[in-house]
C-alpha cells in the first residue's frame, strides 16, 4: 500500500514567502530606450483581461490547492506512487465541491475554468480528472436523463465512484462508428448483454480502468431482435465498493508509459455482462421493456453524432491544457533567460537566437489562449454545435502540435538544466506527448475540420489577392488578408481536384482521401486564419496599459505564420520575392523590442497568465540556486 502522505513529505517546499495568486503591480517601464512595450498599470487588471470571466471561481480553486501540500508538484515517483497520489489529489479536489458535472451542459465556461486549474498541478491529475468528470460524468449529464443524474452525478462529483470512459477499442480508435463491442437487448429479463466478441474489440487505453474505476460509460453497438441500431452508451459497473472487479469482466493494466503514469490506463473485456434497462443513457432514444426502440433521431448517423458529442468538451479541455503547459514552460524559460549569463556575462535573453525561439512561442501561446476563450463563448451560447465541432477539432490539433514544439524549444533554451525533471519542462514533454493522438488523432481531426468547412461553406467566397509591393511593411491587416487568401486558394484547389476525380468515376470520398496532404494544409490554413482574426480583435479591445505589447505579439504571431509557409505565399504569387526578407527583418525587430530591458517586458506578459508561484517550483525559475540539491531532486529514492 502506497502512503500518500509520505510522498507529500518528500515534495519540494514552497519557494519564497507567502504565495501570491495575483501578482502585485509591476512598475512602469524605466526611462530610456524603447518605451511603452511593457504592460503598465496594475497587473491584476491585465490578468482579468486575459481570463475574462469566472475569475472568482478560479481564485477559490487555486486558493484551495495552494493551501494543501498534496497539490505541490513532486517528481521522481514510482508508478504505484504516481497513481496513488493522482487518485488522492482527485478525491480531495472532488470532496471540496468545486465540480458539478451538469455544468458541462448548463455552464460549460465555469466547468472549463475549474478544470483548467488542474492543469497547473500535474497533467496526470488533469487527465484523470478529465476522464472522470468530463468524459464519464459529462457523458451521463449530456446523454442521460433524471434517473441517471440522480443516481450517479453526486457520487461522480465527489469522486465516491471513480469513473472511466470506454470508447476506444484495440482495433478502432479513430473510427468509433465501427467499434465492435455489442449490447444485445434481452426482453425476457429486461437487460442488455454487453459483450466483447474478440480480443481486437476489447476496450483499450481506458484511463482509470486498470486500478480505480468503479463505473464506466461504455460505447457499444445496440441490437434488438437482431436489428442493428448503431452506437449507444451504457453505464456499466466495473468494481464493487472494495475495488474488486465484478464477475464476467476482465481488466488488464496497460502498464508503464513514456509519461502520464499517474493515469492507470487499462484494457477491458466484457463476457456477456448483463446490465439493467436503465443502464442505457436514453436522452435521445429509449427502449421499452418489451424491446420497442424509439428515437426522435431517425438515422444511425444522426444518433451517432449526439452519442459522441461529449468529445467536444474533452477536446476543448485538452487544447486548453496544451496552452496552459506552454504558459508554464515559457514562464520558466523566460525567468531563466533573464538571469542566466554566458559569454562575456551577457544575458542569454539578449541574444537574438534565443529571442527568435522563445518570443514567437509566447505570441503563439497568447494567440491560442484568446482563441480558446472565444471558443468557450461559442460553447456557452449553444448557438452553433457544428461550428463548435469544427473549431474544437482544429484548435485541439493545432494547440497540441504547437505545444509540442514550444515545450521542446523551452527545454533547449534552458540548456542542460531543462533536462532535469525538477525543472518541470522535461516531465511535461513526456506526460503531454500523448495529447497529439488521444481524444482524436490530430491528423484525423484536421480532416474533420476541412469536412466541416466544406459542409458549412465556410470558404465559399471569391479569391482576392492582397496588393503588396516589394517594400511593403506587412501589418496585421495585411497578414489577415494573406491568411484568409491562403485558405481560399487551398479550398478552391481541393475543390478542383475532387471535381476532376469524380469526373473520372472516382468517388468524392476516395478523392478526398487521395488529397489528404492538401486537406491537412487547408486545415492548418483555416485554424491559423481564425486564430489571427480572434487575436487581432482581442487586442483591439485591450486597455491602454497593455494594448501595445499584446499588439506586438499579435503582429509577430501573424508574421511567424507567413514565415512558416513562405513557399506557399511566394509560389502562389501572394507575396513578391523580396518580401521574405521584409518579413524576417520585421520579426527580428519585434523580437528585439519585446525582449527590451533585459526581458522585463516578457516577464510582465507572463504575469498575465496568473500562474501561482506555488506551482512554479523549478529552481531555474526561482530565487533558488540553478543547481538544485540532491534532496530537492530526491535521489534518496533511487
Amino acid at each position: 500500500m502506497v502512503e500518500v502522505e509520505t510522498i507529500v513529505e518528500r515534495s519540494s517546499p514552497p519557494v519564497g514567502g507567502k504565495d501570491r495568486l495575483i501578482p502585485p503591480q509591476i512598475p512602469s517601464t524605466q526611462q530610456g530606450g524603447d518605451q511603452g512595450f511593457r504592460p503598465t498599470g496594475d497587473i491584476p487588471s491585465f490578468q482579468r483581461f486575459v481570463f475574462e470571466d469566472n475569475i472568482g471561481t478560479r481564485l477559490r480553486v487555486l486558493e484551495f490547492m495552494t493551501s494543501d501540500a498534496i497539490f505541490k508538484p513532486v517528481f521522481g515517483l514510482s508508478l504505484a506512487e504516481q497513481r496513488a497520489l493522482t487518485l488522492e489529489r482527485l478525491k480531495r479536489f472532488g470532496r471540496r465541491g468545486f465540480i458539478d458535472c451538469m455544468d458541462v451542459v448548463k455552464n460549460p465556461k465555469r466547468f472549463a475554468a475549474v478544470m483548467e486549474c488542474l492543469h497547473l498541478v500535474d497533467y496526470s491529475l488533469s487527465i484523470k480528472g478529465g476522464v472522470h468528470f468530463t468524459l464519464c460524468g459529462g457523458t451521463i449529464a449530456k446523454l442521460g436523463t433524471k434517473k441517471h443524474h440522480e443516481k450517479y452525478l453526486d457520487k461522480i462529483n465527489q469522486v465516491q465512484w471513480p469513473g472511466c470512459f470506454a470508447m476506444t477499442e484495440l482495433a478502432h480508435g479513430s473510427n468509433v462508428m465501427a467499434i465492435e463491442t455489442t449490447a444485445e437487448y434481452d426482453a425476457s429479463s429486461q437487460e442488455f448483454i454487453i459483450h466483447t466478441p474478440h480480443d481486437a474489440a476489447s476496450k483499450f487505453w481506458i484511463g482509470g480502468a486498470a486500478q480505480h474505476a468503479m463505473i464506466s460509460t461504455v460505447f457499444a453497438q445496440l441490437y434488438i431482435s437482431g436489428k442493428w441500431l448503431g452506437v449507444h452508451v451504457f453505464i456499466v459497473h466495473l468494481r464493487d465498493e472494495h475495488g474488486h472487479v465484478l464477475s464476467n469482466i476482465r481488466i488488464e493494466d496497460n502498464g508503464p508509459k513514456m509519461g502520464l503514469n499517474g493515469v492507470d490506463n487499462g484494457r477491458i473485456w466484457f463476457q456477456r455482462v448483463r446490465v439493467p434497462l436503465d443502464a442505457l443513457l436514453d436522452k435521445y432514444c429509449s427502449v421499452s421493456p418489451d424491446g420497442t426502440y424509439s428515437s426522435a433521431l431517425s438515422t444511425i448517423p444522426q444518433r451517432f453524432g449526439v452519442m459522441v458529442g461529449g468529445l467536444t468538451t474533452g477536446r476543448i479541455l485538452i487544447a486548453q491544457a496544451a496552452v496552459d503547459a506552454s504558459k508554464l514552460a515559457l514562464t520558466i524559460a523566460f525567468k531563466y533567460s533573464t538571469k542566466r549569463r554566458q559569454f562575456g556575462e551577457k544575458l542569454i535573453i539578449d541574444y537574438l537566437s534565443h529571442q527568435r525561439r522563445l518570443v514567437p512561442s509566447l505570441a503563439e501561446t497568447f494567440a491560442y489562449h484568446f482563441a480558446m476563450m472565444d471558443l468557450m463563448r461559442l460553447v456557452q451560447s449553444k448557438s452553433s454545435p457544428k461550428q463548435e465541432h469544427t473549431l474544437s477539432s482544429g484548435l485541439k490539433a493545432a494547440a497540441t502540435w504547437t505545444k509540442t514544439e514550444i515545450l521542446q524549444r523551452c527545454r533547449e533554451c534552458c540548456g542542460g538544466m531543462g533536462f532535469l525533471a525538477v525543472n518541470q519542462i522535461g516531465p511535461m514533454i513526456c506526460d503531454m506527448n500523448v495529447d497529439v493522438t488521444f481524444e482524436g488523432d490530430n491528423s484525423v481531426l484536421m480532416q474533420q475540420v476541412v469536412k466541416g468547412m466544406l459542409k458549412e461553406g465556410l470558404s465559399n467566397v471569391g479569391i482576392k489577392k492582397p496588393s503588396l509591393d516589394d517594400q511593403s511593411v506587412i501589418d496585421e491587416v495585411a497578414i489577415q488578408e494573406l491568411l484568409i487568401t491562403r485558405q481560399r486558394v487551398l479550398t478552391a484547389k481541393l475543390g478542383r481536384k475532387i471535381q476532376a476525380a469524380t469526373c473520372q468515376g472516382i468517388s468524392a470520398e476516395q478523392a478526398f482521401d487521395d488529397n489528404l496532404d492538401l486537406v491537412l494544409s487547408l486545415g492548418w490554413a483555416f485554424v491559423e486564419a481564425h486564430v489571427m482574426k480572434i487575436f487581432h480583435e482581442r487586442v483591439s479591445s485591450a486597455g491602454e496599459g497593455f494594448r501595445r505589447p499584446l499588439g506586438l505579439l499579435c503582429h509577430l504571431y501573424g508574421l511567424s505564420r507567413i514565415e512558416n509557409d513562405a513557399a506557399f505565399f511566394l509560389t502562389h504569387g501572394l507575396l513578391p520575392p523580396s518580401s521574405t526578407e521584409v518579413v524576417h527583418a520585421q520579426s527580428n525587430d519585434l523580437c528585439r523590442r519585446l525582449s527590451h530591458n533585459a526581458g522585463k517586458t516578457l516577464l510582465s506578459l507572463c504575469e498575465g497568465f496568473a500562474i501561482p508561484s506555488y506551482f512554479i517550483t523549478a529552481p531555474i525559475a526561482t530565487d533558488a540556486e540553478h543547481f538544485p540539491s540532491t534532496a530537492t531532486i530526491n535521489l534518496a529514492k533511487l
